[in-house]
């Protein structure tokens, strides 16, 4: 009986060694998490001019299980400023976005990495009383769909429903506003007239803005009467304005007569004046832009 027992307890102390063992060598499985984690970044602004932006953000994810996966995006939406837009936006390649995601392999979760580029068409968000601003928070938000591989291809219904974000975050930029406020003459001879002519720019930005170039032409009653370009013109401060001269030669040898009798009797002219500058602005995303502007109205001609 003695030896019996001696021995029942020799083999339970050999089984409880062996389990030991056991569970050394196999180290327990990590399990994964109930659900994929998908991140939306948003990285930079590129633009070449104020009206029609790019919005550049990284799209990240995860495939915690040890099976492939694929992610589809069913729909996105855009909210800027806190308002839902309607229009405006559109982002690249949405209609390619499905795509398999790799599974773990030796336990190591490998992201997969996509890059997005959202359009923004500021004329557009104009219209919808969504823009300009000085400043935009354009919040990106994408609903997504994950399924298993396995799971795909025997119920559809195995999808699951994510939604993620990304906010871009940076300053609006917006065109100098030009207008003529008076046209006068200087000096009237029989083959050359001096014009002054007064231009006023106005600055909406909450940063100062410098037109560093300046190309323009002066049209009288449907006829050219000058052109020029002047350099490092003019420096607006932010949110205010400043008014400059420029001044110009119309030389009549080419034109009638008629012309500049009406100009010498300082009388009332259908003006156009046009052309285009370079906007210097300080922002990173666009440094500087060309603008155009074509004004035009019905002024008196003063003497001066």
């Amino acid at each position: 009986m003695r030896r019996f027992f001696c021995f029942s307890i020799i083999a339970g102390l050999c089984v409880a060694g062996l389990i030991l063992s056991a569970c050394k060598s196999r180290p327990a499985p990590v399990l994964p998490p109930d659900m994929p984690a998908p991140s939306l970044t948003f990285t930079t602004v590129e633009a070449d001019d104020p009206e029609y932006l790019h919005l550049n953000y990284i799209f990240e994810m995860e495939n915690p299980f040890p099976v492939a996966g694929r992610i589809k995006l069913d729909s996105y939406r855009v909210e800027i400023n806190g308002h839902k837009a309607k229009i405006g936006f559109d982002l690249e390649n949405s209609e390619t976005f499905d795509f398999p995601v790799n599974a773990v392999y030796a336990g190591e979760i490998v992201p997969v990495s996509i890059p997005l580029r959202l359009n923004m068409d500021v004329t557009a968000l104009t219209a919808e009383g969504l823009a300009p601003a000085d400043d935009y928070k354009v919040n990106l938000i994408l609903q997504l769909s994950f399924s298993k591989s396995r799971e795909a291809a025997q119920n559809r219904e195995a999808a699951v429903a994510l939604e993620v974000s990304g906010l871009a975050a940076f300053p609006g930029v917006r065109e100098p506003v030009f207008s003529i406020t008076s046209i006068a003459i200087l000096k009237a001879e029989l083959i050359n007239t001096r014009f002054r002519v007064t231009l006023r720019i106005e600055n909406p930005n909450p940063f100062p803005v410098e037109l560093s170039a300046l190309g323009y032409e002066l049209y009288g009653n449907g006829r050219l009467w000058a052109d020029g370009n002047e350099k490092n013109v003019f420096k607006v401060n932010g949110k205010s304005s400043v008014q400059g001269n420029l001044f110009l030669i119309m030389n009549f040898i080419n034109m009638k007569r008629g012309l500049l009798d009406q100009i010498i009797n300082l009388e009332d002219v259908n003006y156009r004046f046009a052309g285009e500058a370079m906007v210097g602005t300080g922002v990173e995303y666009l440094p500087k832009f060309k603008t155009g502007f074509d004004l035009s109205g019905y002024s008196p001609v003063f003497d001066n």
